[in-house]
């Protein structure tokens, strides 16, 4: 295999170095140092700065979404609770003493929202019960107290995601912005 195939197929493994060469924010001679390919540095670093300019740029179109958020879901009985294997979850048990918050997306929902959702919320430090995406519907459910939190994060991400690629950004004060 050749170098740059090596290359591109070490940056395929790395969701979030691919993100940001589509971004063109990587410094190339940083990011081949990180990588576990035997070759000249510099090499790898013109393979990797190649393959960027190959890529197509993040859309930044913005997304027909309604976001709401429903404060009212508690878990009821052991029997709405996840299962795994035939066992209940035991972190949803710990979890099912607190009421919850479902944050709904409809509209123009797909996969890569979701990724960029729960990239968001990651990075806010808001722990994610359930998340799921069907149809025109994209949910998650967090805890009660992280509700509003959350829903900021949601509608932030109407803008700069398109179908192969997300991204999150980092705010010290928990709040999710637009990239």
């Amino acid at each position: 295999m050749s170098l740059a195939a090596e290359t591109r197929e070490a940056v395929r493994e790395r969701p979030a170095l691919y993100d940001a060469l589509r971004a063109g924010v990587v410094n190339y001679t940083a990011a081949a140092e990180t990588l576990a390919i035997d070759g000249d540095r510099e090499a790898i670093a013109t393979a990797l700065r190649r393959f960027a300019e190959s890529l197509d740029a993040p859309d930044a179109s913005d997304r027909s979404l309604t976001v709401r958020m429903d404060r009212r879901i508690d878990a009821e009985s052991a029997d709405s609770l996840p299962v795994l294997d035939g066992d209940v979850v035991a972190d949803a048990v710990d979890t099912a003493t607190e009421s919850l918050t479902a944050i709904r997306a409809s509209g123009d929902v797909d996969s890569a929202l979701l990724s960029t959702v729960l990239d968001r919320l990651r990075i806010a430090d808001i722990d994610v019960l359930a998340a799921g995406v069907a149809g025109d519907a994209l949910v998650v459910l967090v805890p009660k107290r992280s509700g509003a939190s959350a829903l900021q994060c949601v509608e932030g991400v109407r803008q700069g995601v398109d179908s192969t690629a997300s991204s999150g950004r980092r705010d010290s004060h928990r709040v999710c912005h637009s990239p």
